[in-house]
């Protein structure tokens, strides 16, 4: 039986100041939110993480970015959970939880720029997206957010 330290290979993790703004347009509507939250930086099993709580309207939800220069994957917990991977050289295919069900729809990145220093860990993303289901377009989204220890 393998201990967690042979299961993880966390080499460390740092915490991190994570500002972020997301713009979102769904039906001719334009919302954007900020967020100043403190967060980590993880890096396990060769890979890097961003792990942070958002705070908005009195609730705390989870986020998790794994961060990757010609990819990123963002994973939301909570009542509405979401798992999107990122990548320019095509859509992908995902499952958004809500509460009245699950939702299938396909995420197409429009712009993907990821940079990070896993020696000085900070960094930045610069992501914008579009949300598809049953071939109807859901929304656009923007996401500028920047992470330093």
């Amino acid at each position: 039986m393998l201990n967690e330290w042979e299961v993880f290979n966390i080499k460390r993790v740092v915490p991190v100041h994570i500002q972020l703004t997301t713009t979102m347009e769904q039906d001719g509507q334009r919302d954007q939110y900020h967020f100043d939250e403190q967060g980590q930086f993880v890096e396990l099993n060769g890979k890097y993480y961003l792990h942070y709580q958002e705070h908005q309207g009195g609730t705390a939800t989870p986020v998790q970015f794994r961060l990757g220069t010609d990819q990123l994957h963002l994973r939301r917990s909570g009542i509405r959970e979401t798992d999107f991977e990122f990548q320019l050289s095509a859509p992908t295919k995902t499952r958004y939880r809500t509460e009245y069900g699950i939702i299938g729809m396909l995420v197409t990145t429009n712009r993907l720029a990821v940079e990070f220093d896993p020696q000085d860990v900070n960094g930045s993303i610069d992501l914008e997206y579009q949300l598809t289901a049953n071939e109807q377009l859901i929304g656009t989204y923007q996401v500028q957010l920047q992470f330093a220890a």
